[in-house]
């Protein structure tokens, strides 16, 4: 099988496939089932694929039968296949070297081996079969060795050779025949080298009283310390005592080395032990076995120190504090000796407890709460609280610790290690007596006593107290509340009581020995339920303020401990049942009967109720704040007009700030308003009041007016020259916004611009954006002629250019009859009349408000020409108007 090979690439690897091998075509479902596969073989894979170096044993026995689910009952073909044997090759050629320093013990012998690790077993390589035997091929005797199946042990005796011992041994392993396959085999040989040895270092432990024994010179090498060694080794010293001051001085002074600890700063007293080590090595002679070394330990125990109780006998009152005491307190230790903390577990240093007198189990310790048996361990710590009187008497012992954590060296042949020695050191103790002094019982404590205040009228102090069934005896009370009073034994139960009310008192017991013993009584007193008396008739509340807390409308002394209960599956929180309308995480108030439930008190039987009926008013509906404005120059409005269609008319006005103007029918007279400020946009405020059924208030609303009183123009009367031909829009106004009125009861306000005449009466008024006016101003209108003056002395006079130059640079084109701010002939005379002549007295040109203004050009005579020359021409203008006069003047006409 070491030949095949399946994929044909050079190297073997021991695959075949049993469809190949038997021709047998694979069909769906096939699968492969085989026998005589042992664990850690694996099976044929289901393509046909068997890797037979992974079947270990040279058999026939192997079976391999393909089956299909077409045909369940049988197989389609069953296969045996016989695997011929191999034997293997060896690992190595020459020898296989091997260090007898194998720690495991057989028969005697110290080394062994798998014979098997003597073939090759690389990654490629077929191995050999497993069931095979091994035989020994040398000459050797055979008390030299050992063989069971593959496991070889020896042991190399030191015969004092150099470099090294070793000693040859021949192997042959033989895979016998299968069917017509021939037996294999193949050769070994193992090269066993005995390696170097150190020997056995021993270990000693010594008590510290006993180190002056060793002030001596020892020397290491004693076969006592060390045994077996080789020579040619050194020593270490692995403490740096200073004793061994060269390789291969093995003398020491034991003493010596712990006085010098003594002395070093690394002792404190208490250490519990040192250890001392020195080391054998030797080096070793061949490369493939490791160097050796042996140890000499020294461990030197702490010597324990006496320790004795502070007083021989110590007296204790059961009930004094601390109700626990520790045992250790009451011993006495040499400084830096303080053995205090040992445990039960290592048994370092525990209490026994040796019995008392009497003793029945009333003292506690720290690990037995109960009956403490004589000779119980435990580690100090002691409950005194409530023990019998009596002398009780416990023993300490510290045992010293057997090692100190140091790692030992083996003694003797490694097959028979030695048992190290424990601790030598003496154990100490000591005994501590306590005297448990008699007291007074003064009673169990007695806490969260419930008394009822119907109970009784009053009580014994006394009696209220548990026992544990001994007699308490007469002490003092002590009111632990109220400072420490001492008070009575009979104590009197109050007649009022409106709230729980707790008590707390101390019992005290003063026997002739000194022992003090307390007991603490604590109780409340509760009253009976008490959920007071309803409100009878029912209490009515508008539904425009719901805001109630029920607590408050019940009679007599209600206890604040109850809840309430009412209409819609109301449930309070608490005892007040509070309704606020402003608080929307509270529930609405509705109207009918609320149950106020006062629940049995603690101690107490039954519960209380009492009843609060709610009736529910509706107020009046009305409307919202009004508010509107008004013209002063209106005089009045009746206040009932300004209500929206919601409110009732039932009501009436309240002048809420006194300002006299109001009538008792609601109407406001403008003209009695105060204003002493002047303010054009006065406001003022009224309220409208409907009364309404008890407990609602009155329904009211607030009404707002604003009155509008616009300041009077300021537009004096008017004077104007004719020539100007002023309009109404020309007159000067003070104020942005007015009217022009024709008379002082006009309705209709001017809305064009007329020409202004003479002796014309016009009226203007101040007007906002809501149409409100101010008085009217009496405007008068004098409209000057031609040569009257003006009230400052000015004198109205028509003026003509003195030329006229058509020359088209609009300078004096024309006559002109128009010059803005200086006169307006068309407007001014529109009847008016002008005719223009040459020095000759002939008329070249004639006009009135229909011709177009006079440009050096005749429109009279066209025998004179078009355009006429250039000289001095005389004008006659005839206004044609009222008392206004011909003007003649004349001009100069320039081309």
């Amino acid at each position: 099988m070491e030949t095949i090979d399946f994929d044909t690439d050079g190297t073997p690897d021991g695959i075949i496939n049993l469809y190949d091998e038997t021709g047998i075509v694979p069909e769906l479902g096939d699968f492969w089932e085989s026998t005589g596969i042992e664990e850690g073989e694996e099976g044929i894979e289901a393509s046909g694929v068997l890797r037979l170096w992974q079947l270990r044993n040279a058999s026939d026995l192997y079976f391999f039968e393909l089956k299909n689910p077409n045909c369940p009952d049988d197989y389609r073909v069953r296969v045996n296949v016989k695997l011929g044997p191999y034997a293997g090759i060896a690992a190595t050629t020459g020898f296989f070297p091997v260090c007898d320093n194998d720690d495991i013990c057989t028969a005697g012998f110290e080394i062994d081996i798998n014979l098997f690790d003597t073939l090759e077993s690389r990654e490629g390589f077929a191995l050999p079969h497993l069931n095979g035997i091994w035989t020994y091929t040398g000459s050797l005797p055979s008390d030299t060795y050992i063989l069971s199946g593959p496991n070889f042990g020896t042991t190399i005796e030191n015969n004092g050779g150099f470099p090294v011992d070793s000693e040859d041994f021949s192997f042959r392993y033989t895979v016998f025949n299968v069917d017509t396959c021939i037996t294999e085999f193949v050769d070994v040989q193992v090269t066993v080298v005995r390696p170097v040895t150190a020997g056995y270092g021993s270990s000693f432990s010594i008590c510290e009283g006993d180190i002056a024994s060793w002030d001596m010179d020892i020397n290491l090498f004693d076969n006592r310390f060390l045994n077996g060694e080789e020579l040619g080794g050194s020593w270490d010293d692995d403490d740096n005592t200073g004793q061994i001051t060269s390789a291969t001085d093995a003398v020491i002074n034991l003493k010596e080395v712990y006085d010098v600890f003594r002395a070093s700063p690394e002792y404190v007293p208490g250490f519990s032990c040192i250890d001392f080590s020195y080391t054998y090595k030797i080096n070793s002679r061949s490369p493939i076995c490791p160097n050796d070394e042996a140890t000499v330990m020294f461990v030197i125990y702490e010597e324990l120190r006496q320790f004795t109780p502070e007083n021989p006998v110590e007296e204790i009152c059961p009930n004094s504090s601390p109700a626990q005491i520790n045992l250790f307190d009451l011993l006495e230790f040499e400084p830096g000796y303080v053995y205090t903390d040992g445990s039960l577990v290592d048994d370092f240093a525990y209490w026994t407890f040796l019995g008392g007198i009497p003793f029945n189990g009333d003292l506690n310790l720290e690990n037995n709460l109960n009956d403490t048996p004589e000779d119980e361990q435990h580690l100090g710590p002691i409950t005194i609280a409530g023990a019998r009187p009596g002398t009780y008497r416990f023993r300490y012992d510290v045992i010293p610790r057997q090692n100190c954590g140091a790692t030992f060296s083996y003694s003797g042949d490694v097959c028979q290690p030695i048992t190290i020695e424990s601790n030598p050191c003496p154990s100490i103790s000591t005994i501590v007596t306590i005297v448990i002094l008699p007291h007074d019982y003064a009673g169990e404590d007695t806490l969260d006593l419930i008394i009822c205040q119907t109970d009784a009228d009053q009580y014994s102090l006394r009696s209220l107290l548990n026992s544990d069934g001994r007699t308490i005896e007469e002490g003092i009370w002590t009111d632990n509340i109220n400072g420490g009073n001492v008070v009575d034994n009979i104590f009197l139960v109050p007649e009022e009581i409106n709230t729980p009310i707790s008590y707390s008192f101390t019992h005290t017991t003063t026997n002739p020995s000194g022992c003090v013993d307390e007991a603490l009584l604590e109780f409340t007193i509760y009253k009976e339920a008490n959920a007071g008396a309803g409100n009878g008739a029912a209490t009515s509340l508008c539904s425009d303020n719901l805001t109630v807390t029920l607590f408050n409308l019940l009679n007599g002394n209600p206890d604040p401990t109850g809840t309430w209960t009412g209409p819609f599956g109301y449930m309070s929180p608490d005892h007040l049942g509070v309704f606020d309308a402003s608080d929307n995480t509270l529930p609405i108030l509705g109207p009918g009967d609320y149950v106020y439930t006062v629940g049995g008190n603690v101690g107490c039987s039954s519960q209380d109720q009492a009843t609060v009926t709610i009736n529910i008013v509706e107020p009046t509906e009305i409307g919202n704040d009004r508010s509107d404005s008004f013209c002063e120059i209106d005089g009045r409005v009746n206040l009932f007009t300004i209500l929206d269609n919601d409110t009732p008319r039932t009501g009436s006005f309240q002048d809420i700030e006194n300002t006299g103007a109001l009538m008792p029918d609601g109407v406001v007279e403008f003209d009695l308003l105060p204003n002493p400020d002047n303010e054009i946009n006065k406001i003022y405020n009224f309220r409208y009041v409907i009364p309404n059924t008890a407990p609602c208030n009155e329904s009211s609303l607030n009404v707002e007016v604003q009155i509008i009183d616009l300041p009077e123009p300021n537009v004096p009367d008017q004077e104007f020259c004719i020539l100007d031909g002023k309009r109404l829009d020309d007159i000067e106004v003070d104020v942005l916004n007015y009217n022009w009125y024709p008379t002082l009861e006009s309705d209709m306000p001017i809305i064009d611009n007329p020409l202004l005449f003479d002796n014309q009466v016009y009226y203007i008024a101040t007007v906002d954006a809501d149409n409100c006016e101010s008085e009217r101003v009496t405007v008068a209108i004098n409209i000057l002629n031609m040569g009257e003056r003006f009230s400052n002395g000015d004198i109205c006079a028509l003026d003509f250019q003195d030329g006229v130059s058509p020359d088209g640079n609009n300078q004096n084109d024309t006559f002109d009859l128009f010059i803005e701010d200086e006169f307006n002939i068309p407007v001014a005379f529109p009847d008016f009349d002008l005719k223009i002549y040459n020095r000759y007295g002939a008329k070249v040109f004639e006009g009135n408000r229909n011709t177009e203004e006079f440009r050096g050009e005749s429109n009279v005579s066209i025998r004179l020409g078009d355009d006429l020359p250039s000289g001095t021409y005389f004008y006659i203008f005839t206004p044609n108007f009222e008392n206004n006069f011909p003007i003649q003047g004349s001009f100069y006409l320039s081309r």
